[in-house]
């Protein structure tokens, strides 16, 4: 069978047996190209080798697409932020080839595939792979290690083998209409294997549809983190406009003016707005750099605290997947954090509630819109 013919038949399959897949994998233009020693997409086109591809069964073509197109739509590399890159790239290989296991897709022999993962974040595998490399953070990495596959590396055995997990040729950035693009193309799959029954099974945490809020929630967004930074005044530096006066005023900026953040990663959340909620602090943190951020993740308890400042690499694991109460998050801030007058929380706000407000301002950045005791509701997304 022709490469031409594999990826026809292959693409047919998934529409058939896996709509979700199928029509996601058809939004790929294929071409030969003999620069390639396997393939690669960039999110547009799957490029491939003639030979390589002819050598494959129809069911390894299917896992290749599949592969292919769900790291396009899980955008992971919002999620990356400071971690190793190919590290990285393994760990979100893990997560999506257990997805795809679970939905039933044949795993070829070589490629990124450890049932150990299964049901884990790509942060968290990424702390476990890290931890049993014996990695701590200045540590050197070995790119090119048997850790790593190389699809262009050794003989021909050897490099059919390893393609399967060639995660090398999976592009690591998106044009961003062209990542806009595919989280719609993910809305319309959804959708459509709803209506046939087919929704793959393990995709439970990817299946939730998203679409961009009417309102312009980032606008609202940072006007109430702007309006928090003017309403905090301090002392240092002073205010120099009446110093020659003998008064010292408080001045607009303070290098301890801080943001309290909390990351829900409570088993509501899927993947797709997990990404998107730390897409969104990734952007905070670049648009004011001026503030720390006190960062919270949390569930049903408090799993980590980690503080944040312009230039401080952003490389902390995301625990949870359990059930939602915001009550331990509260009483952390105010054990741990009592200066904090600003709690921005990132949360589809179905959970439990303290029963007496905090005496600070909260802001629920909500992924759907939910009914909130106390606060500011803001929803940055509809599901």
């Amino acid at each position: 069978m022709s490469s031409e013919q594999l990826l026809l038949r292959a693409k047919s399959l998934l529409t058939v047996k896996y709509p979700y897949f199928g029509m996601l994998a058809s939004r790929l233009k294929h071409e030969p190209s003999d620069a390639l020693n396997s393939y690669a997409s960039n999110g547009v086109r799957f490029l491939y080798n003639n030979d390589f591809l002819e050598r494959r069964s129809v069911e390894e073509v299917m896992f290749i697409l599949t592969n292919c197109v769900m790291h396009h739509v899980l955008s992971h590399q919002q999620r990356r932020l400071n971690r190793r890159g190919k590290l990285w790239q393994l760990s979100t290989d893990y997560a999506i080839n257990n997805l795809l296991s679970k939905s039933g897709l044949h795993i070829p022999v070589g490629a990124n595939y450890n049932k150990e993962y299964e049901g884990m974040y790509a942060e968290e595998i990424y702390e476990a792979l890290k931890s049993e490399m014996n990695l701590g953070e200045g540590d050197a990495f070995d790119e090119r290690g048997d850790s790593i596959p190389n699809a262009v590396a050794g003989d021909q055995e050897i490099s059919d083998q390893e393609s399967f997990g060639n995660i090398e040729g999976i592009a690591d950035e998106l044009d961003t209409a062209d990542e806009v693009q595919w989280q719609y193309a993910a809305s319309i799959a959804q959708e459509v294997a709803q209506r046939k029954g087919a929704m793959p099974l393990g995709l439970e945490r990817l299946g939730k549809k998203v679409k961009p809020a009417d309102v312009d929630w980032r606008f609202e967004l940072y006007n109430a983190i702007n309006r928090h930074m003017r309403n905090n005044y301090a002392f240092m530096p002073p205010n120099k406009k009446h110093i020659h006066r003998g008064i010292a005023l408080p001045s607009l900026t303070s290098d301890t003016l801080s943001l309290c953040v909390a990351i829900d990663t409570s088993g509501s959340i899927d993947d797709q707005l997990l990404g998107a909620f730390m897409e969104e602090f990734k952007t905070i943190m670049q648009n004011f750099p001026s503030v720390k951020i006190e960062l919270i993740i949390a569930d049903a308890k408090v799993h980590a605290h980690h503080t944040f400042i312009s230039g401080d690499p952003m490389d902390f694991p995301l625990k949870g997947g359990g059930g939602t109460d915001y009550r331990p998050t509260f009483d952390y801030v105010e054990a741990a954090l009592p200066m904090t007058t600003m709690l921005l929380y990132f949360t589809d706000g179905e959970g439990s509630f303290p029963r007496i407000p905090p005496n600070y301002e909260v802001l629920w950045a909500l992924s759907r819109k939910a009914k909130v005791p106390f606060g500011r509701a803001l929803v940055i997304f509809h599901l």
